[in-house]
């Protein structure tokens, strides 16, 4: 009837997992329409026993684990591991290795923006981004098979250098394929700023001053999305990326 108060409803949402396996986390959210009035959220905690495995490993051994705490980051966590390892040792890595590590690590990283941006959209009801995401991703991870031997390149990095090497014929096919998806991102980004019920559901969600994103400390795409210029890439520029020259998107 008008002017009768709306009902609030309580509805309890469970935490969706994108990389397959996430920390245990409980959300209610109170909302009208589409207006979030409350959210309470309870985290929990999952105890894997990586630490203690790591501890029970032959030091060359244990880069297999590092590239399996996070699947879809297992470039970045078996790289890391074997520069703390190769950093005790001594140990001084082949030029070559350092740029097909950081080959991977891009690869790995556009992969898994890729998968995010088609996210996003599906998160705002719009699963054509979805879709049309998912088959870049998709055409980019088939080829990192092709090249390194695996969708996610892993064990490819390990302790000394890299497992594997790589062809000139697929360094050419890479180039291409990057000039390929940039023409579908700039059609893909135009979709997203031109779609009216997206941008209803974008504009003024999340948003993060840059003064309460330096007071909280993010990093990485949060905190770059809310004016911080961190960027392991550009502050620790270790070889080959003090050759790079790594242009911070913020």
């Amino acid at each position: 009837a008008p002017g009768r108060a709306r009902r609030r409803r309580r509805i309890p949402v469970a935490a969706r997992a994108l990389a397959g396996i996430i920390e245990p986390g409980h959300f209610r959210f109170s909302v009208v329409g589409e207006k979030v009035l409350r959210l309470e959220e309870h985290l929990g905690y999952k105890h894997k026993g990586i630490d203690r495995r790591f501890t029970e490993l032959p030091p060359l051994e244990a880069h297999r684990l590092a590239g399996r705490v996070s699947g879809d980051s297992t470039v970045a966590f078996a790289w890391a591991y074997c520069m703390a390892l190769e950093s005790a040792a001594g140990c001084a890595i082949p030029a070559r290795a350092q740029w097909l590590r950081a080959l991977m690590l891009e690869r790995e990283r556009v992969a898994n923006h890729l998968g995010d941006l088609g996210a996003l959209g599906n998160d705002a009801a719009l699963g054509f981004a979805l879709a049309q995401f998912s088959r870049l991703r998709e055409d980019w991870q088939r080829l990192s098979m092709q090249a390194f031997g695996h969708r996610f390149m892993m064990d490819c990095v390990v302790p000394g250098g890299t497992r594997v090497g790589l062809d000139p014929p697929v360094l050419d096919r890479m180039l291409r394929q990057c000039d390929a998806i940039e023409r579908e991102l700039l059609v893909l980004h135009a979709v997203y700023d031109e779609h009216a019920g997206l941008q209803d559901r974008f504009l003024g969600t999340g948003r993060v001053t840059p003064q309460l994103a330096a007071q909280l400390g993010l990093t990485g795409l949060a905190g770059r999305a809310s004016g911080q210029t961190a960027d392991l890439r550009c502050d620790h520029d270790w070889p080959p990326y003090d050759q790079l020259a790594v242009c911070v998107a913020t």
